[in-house]
């Protein structure tokens, strides 16, 4: 489908990509991987021409529909969700308007007139028949359902939609639309367990080619058949799901370490030789042969070992047994979106709260916090709580400012060194610390975001989706720092794999909505 030659790219002084060269083949299903800000989102938008690579060539063998799932995509906000997504089937729906418009022409046509509007009629039924036009509306709600997009109600306007909300919407469409290649970025962000579970079925028997990017390694393991991993500038290819690229990739790195090994001591041995015998005059020639030897040869380049993040989040003492109580609380906006909700949470407890997208997650972790009104019941803070809330989005009053210069903003009082080696165990290297948080890759605004976050001390912490964008090193080393942490923790993730490393209590809204 893609051949790609000698494609390289880079930003500033940001070598990303260097004489990449690889292919698409149908049938491909690639799970496109690295350590954060290796690339990826960049090289997506290098394929779906977002950006123009600095070199190299993206050569396409054939007529391929690509469909990408852009989070930024400009929409009509005033159609509904119905409306929008029925625009994946624009070019059928002109074909049955078409078809409408030729019957209403067979009243008043002669006999000539009426035999070629009856083989037109004919082609486009046949036409509308073959493109399943009059499953249309069964194929939304089916799609729709399973990415949870039905629950948002078919009939809502796109203008009242979150920001998570809106790009389930974007990617149910382009679900739809089914292109010949289909590229998503971290799809699994925005859904809850059971959408992701739709999704991956979905990947798994679908006929086609696909590129995803995703941190969520379980997912990848089930549904990739191909991964691609960025490594020194590179996109290496391995054939298999993501458990048989971390096998490949071990014993990769072993050889690549025995012929480190190996020329190290090739080079010791050349240089012992060299010394012993430059001034010797029996000797010198050989000394010189050693030493063109030496200067030829080129140095294995050495595994990369991405930094591992050092989280931890600091404690203020809190002496209290129960920490929170809620009587018969009810949540929501204009109107309940649940209710009834009695909480006892104790100190030191780890809670996880569950259900599906859209049932009031994030809205009952706002409403304990008292960014948004009860609508009814009562919440208990003990007095002395000290609540850090860490909330999903990424956003910044200023991303021209470095990490470096955000830090600052935020704690004037505290001396550079300490920020940078705050920035350092959330694991942003150097380098990108005096680089604008806009070209940042979104895991790396992540462990700024973190870093900030664990400057100050709580003892209650609120956690929404915090693994949003952070790789698998990362993941495993904030699970470590809420085990760690001492005080209370409520937080809210749709991977599994991360929330079984936290023993914790589980707070599933899905059941309490079901008992309504």
């Amino acid at each position: 489908m893609l051949i790609i030659e000698n494609l390289s790219h880079g930003f500033q002084d940001r070598e990303l990509y260097k004489n990449v060269n690889i292919k698409i083949n149908k049938g491909n299903k690639i799970g496109l991987v690295g350590v954060n800000g290796s690339g990826k989102t960049t090289f997506i938008n290098i394929l779906t021409g977002q950006i123009i690579c600095d070199s190299g060539t993206l050569r396409w063998e054939g007529n391929y529909k690509v469909g990408w799932l852009d989070q930024h995509a400009k929409i009509d906000e005033n159609l509904t969700i119905y409306e929008y997504l029925e625009g994946a089937f624009a070019e059928i729906k002109a074909k049955e308007r078409e078809y409408n418009a030729i019957n209403e022409r067979f009243a008043t046509a002669d006999p000539i007139e009426y035999d070629i509007l009856t083989k037109q009629a004919n082609d486009l039924f046949e036409y509308l028949d073959s493109h399943n036009f009059y499953s249309i509306d069964s194929t939304i709600k089916k799609v729709a359902s399973g990415l949870g997009v039905t629950e948002l109600g078919l009939n809502s306007q796109i203008k009242h939609l979150s920001g998570g909300q809106r790009t389930k919407v974007i990617l149910c469409k382009l679900l739809l639309e089914e292109p010949d290649l289909l590229i998503l970025d971290e799809p699994t962000n925005h859904l809850d367990t059971a959408h992701i579970e739709w999704l991956k079925e979905y990947l798994i028997n679908l006929n086609g080619t696909f590129l995803i990017v995703s941190h969520d390694t379980t997912f990848l393991d089930a549904v990739c058949n191909t991964i691609w991993s960025v490594e020194r500038c590179d996109i290496v290819r391995y054939a298999g799901n993501y458990s048989s690229y971390v096998r490949q990739r071990a014993e990769k790195e072993k050889t690549t370490e025995r012929a480190i090994r190996k020329q190290e001591e090739q080079i010791a041995r050349l240089k012992d030789f060299i010394a012993k015998n430059r001034v010797r005059t029996a000797t010198a020639r050989q000394a010189q042969s050693r030493q063109k030897q030496l200067d030829k040869l080129e140095p294995i380049a050495k595994n990369e070992v991405p930094p591992v993040p050092k989280y931890r989040f600091l404690y203020t003492p809190l002496a209290a047994d129960v920490v929170l109580k809620t009587y018969n609380l009810a949540i929501g906006y204009e109107r309940p979106l649940l209710t009834d909700i009695n909480l006892i949470i104790r100190n030191g407890e780890k809670w996880r709260i569950s259900g599906f997208n859209g049932i009031g997650k994030t809205t009952l972790l706002k409403t304990l916090l008292g960014e948004i009104p009860a609508l009814g019941g009562k919440i208990a803070p003990h007095p002395f709580l000290k609540i850090g809330y860490f909330a999903q989005d990424i956003k910044w009053d200023n991303p021209a400012l470095t990490p470096i210069e955000e830090m600052r903003e935020e704690y004037p009082s505290i001396d550079t060194k300490e920020l940078r080696s705050s920035l350092a165990k959330a694991g942003l290297a150097g380098k990108y610390q005096i680089r604008p948080l806009e070209t940042l890759s979104g895991g790396e605004q992540s462990k700024v975001k973190l870093s900030k976050f664990m400057l100050q001390a709580f003892n209650f912490i609120i956690l929404d989706e915090p693994t949003n964008h952070l790789d698998p090193i990362s993941k495993k080393a904030l699970a470590k720092a809420i085990n760690d942490f001492k005080g209370t923790v409520i937080f809210v993730s749709h991977e599994e794999d991360f929330a079984a490393q936290i023993p914790c209590k589980i707070y599933d809204l899905g059941k309490l909505k079901d008992r309504k």
